[in-house]
């Protein structure tokens, strides 16, 4: 499986418990990181110190179960030192925390809970969930890939200065754009023979529309009727081929709102195929937007629409105008 991801974390043992993580211009925001690809650096830490610590080892819970991440403060473009502690070695499940820190400051606390997808700990039922309301038929692979237009989606990419991670990755959005308030579905899928795994999966949890510019319709930056407006202008004209849309920090600094993550929570509900996944079904909603305070979910399903992970996500959506004051105001993001 190819695994850009992995290469540009670029993850490397330097005590038993300590652990340095790279970055790259792809997960940039300006002088900051994204907070999907900042999880997928802790995510990648864990799953490793998972099979590395004897103790860890001798439990055999390789997989990751959740993840509970606390954003303290923003990452900056540098190396990180990601140190861990084991806090319970159980029979079923293991806890580790994790502190990632840059130039000795502490910038996310996250709890990790391990398991091992391959051995059952207890009973199994089915139950009636299903998305509501449901999503349109999924796409047909073999036909976006070929570049033939889809019945219910429509593709295309963003290759733009703010978090450039998105060129690589081809998205599917509704033909029915999004009708419902605080629901956007869309289909991901990396271009060429990159694949997910659970590490991509973290950083995925962050790969979607913002649920505040959509709902505000204020035409910012990652507005998905805006996206949907365009990808539906270009489909009339040259159906099946992907638009390729762009951005600017320059336009992220007309942006009349921002976006930040106190806290992210990820839970796992299987292995990934070994040779990776191509793609995935997103689907982020939110309840309530009140007071610049959002609750934001996002669910994800393979290409047989089986459950993958959960995500949940707290959001603060601040007035621009406290990140970029007057003259002072920089292209920082």
């Amino acid at each position: 499986m190819t695994s850009i991801l992995h290469e540009q974390i670029d993850l490397k043992q330097t005590s038993p418990n300590t652990y340095t993580a790279s970055w790259d211009v792809d997960w940039t925001l300006g002088t900051t990181l994204m907070g999907g690809c900042v999880a997928a650096q802790i995510h990648r830490a864990a799953a490793t110190h998972l099979q590395n610590d004897p103790a860890l080892v001798a439990r055999n819970q390789p997989d990751v179960l959740s993840m509970h991440l606390e954003y303290l403060r923003p990452c900056e473009r540098c190396i990180s030192t990601i140190t861990v502690i084991t806090l319970k070695i159980g029979a079923a499940t293991s806890t580790i925390q994790l502190q990632l820190s840059q130039h000795g400051k502490t910038k996310v606390m996250a709890l990790v809970n391990s398991t091992n997808f391959d051995k059952a700990v207890g009973p199994t039922a089915t139950t009636a969930w299903s998305l509501q309301p449901p999503p349109p038929p999924k796409p047909d692979f073999q036909r976006v890939f070929a570049h033939q237009p889809d019945e219910n989606w429509l593709p295309g990419r963003l290759a733009g200065e703010i978090i450039p991670v998105s060129r690589r990755i081809l998205g599917l959005f509704p033909r029915a754009g999004f009708p419902v308030p605080g629901v956007c579905d869309a289909w991901n899928s990396f271009l060429g023979d990159e694949r997910m795994d659970a590490t991509y999966l973290a950083m995925m949890a962050d790969v979607i529309p913002s649920l505040s510019d959509t709902l505000l319709r204020h035409g910012g930056l990652y507005d998905a009727h805006v996206f949907w407006e365009k990808m539906k202008i270009w489909a009339e004209e040259n159906p099946g081929i992907p638009i390729v849309m762009t951005n600017t920090i320059a336009e992220a600094m007309q942006s009349p709102t921002f976006n930040v993550t106190v806290t992210m929570d990820i839970e796992f509900k299987r292995r990934l195929p070994k040779d990776g996944q191509r793609s995935i079904f997103s689907r982020a909603a939110t309840k309530m937007l009140q007071d610049g305070r959002m609750d934001l979910d996002v669910t994800m399903c393979n290409e047989q629409m089986e459950l993958l992970c959960t995500a949940h996500q707290l959001i603060l959506v601040l007035e621009a105008q406290r990140k970029f004051n007057g003259k002072n105001a920089k292209p920082t993001l």
